[in-house]
This record gives C-alpha cells, sequence and structure tokens, in this order.
C-alpha cells in the first residue's frame, strides 16, 4: 500500500512523558511493528465485504454543473469485489451517471463510530449491466439486502462499477494510503472475519477482563490498562481498542498461531490465557 506520513504531534508542555511512558511507548511500538496482520488489501476487502451493504455514492451532477452529488446507496459486491446497485429512474444519481458514469463510493466499517475506525474509498466507471448478466447480479444484490423487494420495479436499473480505477483506505487515525486496484480484485476476504461481530460481542461483554490482561502480558509488558474492547477478529489476531494510561489507541494482539476456523478462535484465545493462570 502507498502510504502517507502520519499526523505531526504537538510540542511542549502538554506533550511531555516520563521516562517510564517513553519505555512503554517505545515497547507498544516494537510489539506492533512485528504483530502480525492482514495485508492492506485484505483488510479494504473485509471492510467493503463485511460492511453494511451501504455507503455515499458521489457522481458528477447533472443539475449544478461541477459540483459533485452524494447519494446513501445501496451496493452488493460481484465475485471479485465490484459494486453492484440498483438505482430508480427517479434518483438523481442515476441521471448523473446515465450522462457520466465517473463515480466514487465511500464505505464505512460495519462498526463504524468515528475517525479511528475504517473506511474505503473506490473510484471508476459505473455502467449498466447486460442483460445476460442481470439475474446474478439480482441473486448477490437480494443475499445481501434480503428484504429490498422495490428492485422488481419496472423503474430500477442494475448498475456495476466495471472498472475500478483507485482504492483509498483509511484504517483509523494517522493510516491512511491506496492500494492497486488489481490488488484489491485479486484478494479474497478473510473468512475469520465474517462471523468477527458475534466473537467481538461476545468476549467485550462477558470477558473484558481478560481481553486487558491479554493486552498487559503481551504488549505492555506490565503496565496498567484502563479498558480493552476488541473491534476486530481475523485469521491472525485481534485488533483492541485499548486505554492505557488515559490515551486510546487501537492496538494489533496476534494469535500465537493462525485460526482456520471459529472454533479455532476460541481455542487461540484460550491458548493466549494459559500464560495469566500463572501471574
Amino acid at each position: 500500500m502507498t502510504s502517507q506520513t502520519g499526523h505531526q504531534v504537538p510540542t511542549g508542555p502538554q506533550s511531555e512523558r516520563t521516562e517510564e511512558q517513553l519505555e512503554l511507548i517505545e515497547r507498544i511500538k516494537n510489539h506492533q511493528l512485528n504483530a502480525a496482520k492482514l495485508t492492506h488489501a485484505e483488510q479494504v476487502k473485509n471492510l467493503v465485504t463485511y460492511s453494511n451493504g451501504f455507503g455515499v455514492i458521489s457522481t458528477n451532477s447533472l443539475k449544478m454543473k461541477g459540483y459533485p452529488n452524494g447519494s446513501v446507496a445501496g451496493f452488493s459486491l460481484d465475485e471479485n469485489g465490484r459494486p453492484i446497485f440498483a438505482f430508480s429512474s427517479m434518483s438523481s444519481h442515476t441521471s448523473d451517471i446515465r450522462a457520466d458514469g465517473r463515480v466514487s463510493m465511500t464505505i464505512c466499517a460495519a462498526n463504524f463510530k468515528g475517525a479511528s475506525d475504517g473506511r474505503v474509498t473506490l473510484t471508476g466507471d459505473v455502467n449498466l449491466v447486460p442483460e445476460s448478466e442481470i439475474p446474478p447480479a439480482r441473486e448477490v444484490y437480494k443475499k445481501k439486502h434480503p428484504k429490498a423487494f422495490w428492485v422488481d420495479f419496472g423503474d430500477f436499473s442494475w448498475m456495476r462499477m466495471d472498472t475500478i480505477k483507485a482504492v483509498r483506505f483509511i484504517g483509523g487515525f494517522a493510516m491512511a494510503g491506496e492500494i492497486q486496484p488489481e490488488e484489491y480484485l485479486q484478494t479474497k476476504p478473510d473468512p475469520i472475519a465474517e462471523f468477527a461481530q458475534p466473537i467481538m460481542d461476545h468476549m467485550n461483554s462477558d470477558h473484558e477482563s481478560s481481553t486487558v490482561r491479554l493486552i498487559e502480558h503481551f504488549i505492555t509488558g506490565g503496565a496498567k490498562v484502563e479498558s480493552a474492547k476488541i473491534v476486530g477478529v481475523d485469521r491472525l489476531g485481534l485488533d483492541v481498542l485499548t486505554v492505557v494510561q488515559g490515551e486510546t489507541g487501537k492496538l494489533r494482539l496476534p494469535f500465537l498461531s493462525p485460526a482456520e476456523d471459529r472454533k479455532g478462535v476460541k481455542d487461540r484465545i484460550v491458548e493466549m490465557t494459559q500464560p495469566l493462570q500463572n501471574e
């Protein structure tokens, strides 16, 4: 991924830290540099695939020449990750696309709450789906949006972002960059991430204290962690929104070995908690 430099940290009295705090920051930084994580292309594919199926599509406005027209729109994905849409002729973005198919679409993570959460912008060309390809397009759209009965109304047209020209990924605060469209199209989503939400809900509701202890054991070297909420799960580990010494940040907690299925995730977490029993 082509990345950009992070935000500049203010200097001065408010940013002064003790030697102990600086050592903790360095310890966490070194751990995170070597923590196993998905590739950026996998992270992007996961976010788009397991989103809620809605995003903001921006078109070149017919009504307001030279200005973008933003609309919330439902979508699904074909087997390569190209967005599929069902647009009504009554919608302004439909007229915009028929005149100029160049669009961008911003998709937020399913658990998006703010700037620390991920989002992806796909930029490309949207065209009508060929008549012969409408049935499979409808099938995948209805799988993502089973209650969308209106897509069968006569004024709806099936469209698809046939060509993706750019993929921009913002993974959270001070983490941004781009991946090549070909890499996005060729990458498969992580299978574990599909059922991440129930795992996160269970762990955060019933076992947050265990997550706190795991962060203290594997990452902070025993430094106190005030809270630890799991915000992501994949085959290689956990993403944890953590508060350490009053500061909030997202930390990567890798498994000791990859998980192959849902039971494997449970086994890896249990495995990691074993050393805690002796502390």
